[in-house]
């Protein structure tokens, strides 16, 4: 008896949120069925392994890269234009598979599929709406004006969709946030499913950690790293010998030059670390007492995963996913004040810094990549189980 065929679909393997359970995906079902994982650009396994923690070798699946046209092949720009010639591009596909799991959002390719909802990218109104400060930084491309909708209109030409498709589907949510709004927009019904969190980090005792901060994620505006060091700024002010390690790439864009500037007008306390991976990223987050993540209404969010699962105690703004992570009034807060307020209790009460690392170390085996793995194969197995077309 033949393998069941198992498409594994993301638009485009960076280093974000979305593509830890393509990873974990492929890691979970590798050995069983006929993988298949189809995406754009490159793909070099041995750092995503690395970022991500996973064994993936190049004989576990097949890579099918998306043919696109010329002048987008090689852009990270015009994401929504590429996501549209990307999603038609499976929709071809798809008829060669017994399973189609979509990673990064909806699926719609005239069958019944898994779809993993990782953001409200797809929603334009929700995505400036939960993430203001990117028409704030892009104004003249995001805003709404006859250039964008010239735009989205050509997107919806070249891969017309049908939210009503979407409810055939079997949708795993990455957060109860996430399910909510789903429900809320859509009246679609989901399951949640955590991403993986990568949980293979050194065991540092808490007192011999650095007394200072690390954020870790891309730096752009919707992470705010710009508020994250304000904040900060004024909890040294109080007295607080705190520092702050910044892990994450920067572009040459304003944002990107901004939070350059920011951090060498404060390089004796800030540092700009770059994109950390594999064994460096496992050290610095190990060796840090607290976290900071700075994106309002993120839908679930690796990065406050992963410094939780290194011990970390991290602090969020409330709305999102990354409030289940941490699940401690104590370390969700409302605005600039309330986040220097509540670090300062913390850092001035070793009671409270030893309740709130049991409470973190309790919650984190929600989110561990053993637990996604037999989620997952659990998921598949119901679908073939279910709903098997020839």
């Amino acid at each position: 008896m033949r393998a069941a065929s198992v498409a594994v679909i993301h638009p485009g393997l960076g280093y974000g949120g979305s593509e830890a359970p393509v990873m974990w995906t492929l890691a979970a079902l590798k050995g069983d069925y006929d993988l298949t994982l189809i995406s754009t650009g490159e793909l070099d396994l041995a750092r995503l392994n690395a970022y991500y923690g996973t064994a993936l070798d190049a004989q576990d699946f097949t890579y099918q890269r998306a043919r696109l046209p010329l002048r987008l092949r090689n852009t990270v720009k015009f994401a929504a234009l590429t996501g549209s010639f990307f999603q038609r591009f499976v929709r071809r596909m798809a008829p060669q598979f017994d399973v189609l799991i979509n990673c990064y959002g909806p699926l719609d390719c005239g069958r019944r599929g898994i779809q993993m909802i990782a953001d409200f990218s797809f929603v334009e109104e929700w995505r400036f709406s939960l993430n203001p400060s990117l028409r704030s930084w892009k104004r003249w491309w995001y805003g709404s004006s006859p250039l964008r909708r010239l735009y989205l209109a050509l997107c919806a030409r070249v891969y017309p969709f049908n939210p009503a498709s979407w409810k055939q589907n079997v949708t795993l949510a990455n957060s109860a946030w996430t399910a909510g709004r789903l429900q809320e927009k859509y009246g679609l019904e989901s399951q949640v499913l955590y991403p993986p969190v990568e949980s293979d980090f050194p065991l540092v005792p808490f007192e011999e950690r650095d007394n200072g901060f690390v954020c870790l994620g891309r730096v752009v505006p919707e992470k705010r790293v710009d508020v994250m060091i304000e904040i900060l700024s004024r909890v040294r002010q109080k007295g607080h010998d705190v520092h702050l390690r910044i892990l994450g790439g920067l572009d040459d864009s304003p944002y990107g030059k901004q939070v350059k500037r920011l951090a060498d007008q404060n390089r004796a306390w800030i540092t700009l670390e770059g994109w950390a991976i594999g064994e460096r990223k496992k050290h610095l987050l190990a060796t840090h007492r607290y976290g900071i993540h700075g994106r309002e209404n993120e839908p679930f969010g690796i990065a406050v995963g992963e410094m939780v699962s290194a011990g970390c105690i991290v602090f969020v703004p409330s709305g999102g996913g990354q409030v289940e992570i941490v699940d401690h009034p104590a370390l969700i807060f409302n605005g600039e004040n309330d986040a220097v307020e509540k670090i300062e209790a913390v850092l001035t009460s070793n009671a409270a810094q030893e309740e709130l690392r049991h409470h973190l170390r309790q919650n984190a085996h929600k989110f561990s990549p053993e637990s996604f793995q037999i989620k997952i194969r659990q998921v598949v197995k119901d679908f073939l189980a279910g709903h098997r077309e020839p």
